[in-house]
C-alpha cells in the first residue's frame, strides 16, 4: 500500500478514534476533579496544554481552526486556574485511562502501537506543533490500549498539523474552510466563530482538494514503514476504532 492510501484512511479511523476521548463527558469530569475547571478552559490547558507556558497567541495560532478571540478566552480562563503544562500530564493520563478501556482486549494493541510508534518518531516536526507536544508526553510503559490509544492522539494531531497547513496552501481561512465542510455552520458555531457568515458555496469544489492535498501532506510520514505494514496500520486503525466504539458505548466511558 502506498503512503498516500493509508493517510488517507486516517481521517477516519484514528482520526474519529482519538476524538472520541477529546468529546467524552467522562474526559470532562476527570478534569474538572483534577481542579482544571468545568469550561472549555480545561480543554485549552488540557489538549493545547502540550505548548507549554507560550504566549497565548501561539495557542490561538496552534488551535488554527477556532476562532482566535474565543481560543484566548479560553486559555486565559484555562491559565487562570491550571498551569499548562500540568494540564497536559492530566490530559495525557485521561487519555490513557480512556485507552485502557477502550482498547481493553484489542488483539492489535501491540502490533499497532508498535507500527504507530514508529511514524511518531520519525514524522518530520514542521507545521506540528500540537502533535510535537504530544509526542512529547510520556508514554505508557507498558504495552496496551493505554499506550496504543496515546500514540492514537499522536497520530489526530499529526493529520490536523498537515490538514491547517493544507487548509492556508489553498488560499483560505480556517472559516472558509469550516463552512465548506459537511458539518458547516454548526461546526463554525462550536468553533467560536460569531455570526453571520460568509457565503462559501462558491468554495465547496476547494473543499475536496483540501482533503487530497492533506492527504499528500501526510503521506510522507508513513514512509518509514513498508507497504505491508501500511496496509496492516490501515487495517488495524479501522479495526481499533470499531472495537473503541462498541467498548465505549457498552462501558459507557
Amino acid at each position: 500500500m502506498d503512503s498516500v492510501t493509508v493517510a488517507r484512511s486516517m481521517r477516519g479511523s484514528l482520526g474519529m478514534l482519538a476524538m472520541a476521548w477529546l468529546m467524552a463527558p467522562s474526559t470532562q469530569e476527570k478534569a474538572a476533579a483534577a481542579g482544571m475547571g468545568e469550561g472549555q478552559g480545561a480543554y485549552a490547558v488540557g489538549r493545547l496544554g502540550v505548548l507549554g507556558n507560550c504566549p497565548v497567541d501561539n495557542v490561538v495560532a496552534a488551535a488554527f481552526f477556532w476562532a482566535p478571540d474565543h481560543m484566548r478566552s479560553m486559555v486565559e480562563e484555562g491559565r487562570s486556574v491550571f498551569d499548562p503544562v500540568e494540564g497536559a500530564k492530566v490530559y495525557a493520563r485521561i487519555c490513557q485511562e480512556y485507552g485502557a478501556e477502550a482498547l481493553a482486549d484489542f488483539e492489535g494493541n501491540e502490533r499497532l502501537g508498535e507500527l504507530l510508534q514508529r511514524v511518531v518518531q520519525n514524522a518530520a516536526p514542521q507545521g506540528v506543533p500540537t502533535f510535537v507536544g504530544w509526542r512529547d508526553q510520556q508514554l505508557p510503559s507498558d504495552v496496551g490500549g493505554a499506550r496504543t490509544f496515546q500514540l492514537a492522539q499522536c497520530m489526530r494531531e499529526l493529520r490536523f498539523g498537515r490538514h491547517a497547513v493544507a487548509v492556508q496552501a489553498l488560499g483560505m481561512g480556517p472559516l472558509e474552510a469550516i463552512l465548506s465542510g459537511p458539518a458547516g455552520e454548526w461546526n463554525a458555531e462550536f468553533f467560536g466563530w460569531p455570526k453571520p457568515y460568509p457565503d462559501v458555496s462558491a468554495l465547496a469544489a476547494n473543499r475536496d482538494e483540501i482533503e487530497s492535498l492533506t492527504d499528500r501532506l501526510h503521506g510522507p510520514d508513513f514512509e518509514c514503514l513498508t507497504d505491508d505494514e501500511r496496509a496492516e496500520v490501515r487495517d488495524l486503525s479501522k479495526a481499533a476504532r470499531s472495537h473503541a466504539t462498541s467498548r465505549a458505548e457498552a462501558a459507557n466511558i
